[in-house]
């Protein structure tokens, strides 16, 4: 009996999956000032929920946390932006990595 090891989740669970990241990224936003720990804590499980169901989290969710550290970040608080030659530079201060993201003036 071939079993297959890698296949697809059914279509209700991925949407439930989705829906559950986008409320723990809001959650994370509501608790980031006070509670830094916490708000990590949201990214991690999302993360996850992510990765167990084959769900791609959102890109402008994604920007929300460090690709290295996967702390949660807002600017002015633990992150440093710059914006350089079609770049917008994201610099994590929890663990000095930074990200770059490309961006295109819209005609």
């Amino acid at each position: 009996m071939a079993t297959r090891k890698h296949f697809r989740k059914p279509s209700k669970d991925r949407k439930v999956a989705r829906e559950r990241i986008d409320i723990l990224f809001s959650q994370a936003d509501k608790a980031f000032p006070e509670r830094k720990d916490l708000a990590d804590r949201y990214v991690s499980l999302a993360r996850k929920i992510a990765m167990k169901l084959k769900v791609r989290i959102r890109p402008e969710l994604k920007r929300r946390f460090c690709r290295h550290c996967y702390k949660y970040l807002r600017p002015g608080v633990n992150l440093r932006v710059r914006t350089t030659g079609g770049h917008v530079t994201y610099y994590c201060l929890e663990c000095k990595k930074f990200m770059r993201f490309v961006y295109s003036k819209k005609k």
